[in-house]
């Protein structure tokens, strides 16, 4: 059988051991984690630089599209208001039209009994 002692110092060695392991590993995760957090800061920012111009674009065509949405809003409205006064116009003289017809037409009328009798 091993002596107890023997026994501690193998346990002692092989927790050493590991523990240096671990710790390489650790090391070499840190570092890895390091370069990957550098890669993405690089892309992060190429991806900005390559898509602020894109952005402006956009912007600008958005800016185009509410001008030329608002102008055609307006044009509508003037359309829409031409068109209701027409409309009121044609109707008022509709009516004085409609009024000078049955006057002419009672006039006349009138006329023509006159001369029956």
């Amino acid at each position: 059988m091993l002596n107890p002692q023997i026994s501690l110092s193998i346990l002692h060695f092989t927790t050493i051991l590991f523990i240096l392991v671990v710790g390489f590993f650790a090391v070499k995760l840190i570092i890895s984690i390091t370069k990957l957090s550098d890669n993405a800061n690089t892309i992060a920012t190429s991806v900005s630089k390559e898509i602020e111009p894109t952005l402006k674009e956009l912007k600008e065509a958005a800016k185009s599209i509410n001008s030329i949405a608002n102008s055609a809003d307006t044009k509508f409205q003037n359309a829409k208001a031409g068109i209701a006064s027409a409309i009121g116009l044609s109707a008022c003289l509709g009516g004085k039209m409609k009024d000078f017809i049955q006057g002419i037409s009672k006039g006349i009328s009138f006329g023509i009994k006159m001369f029956k009798k």
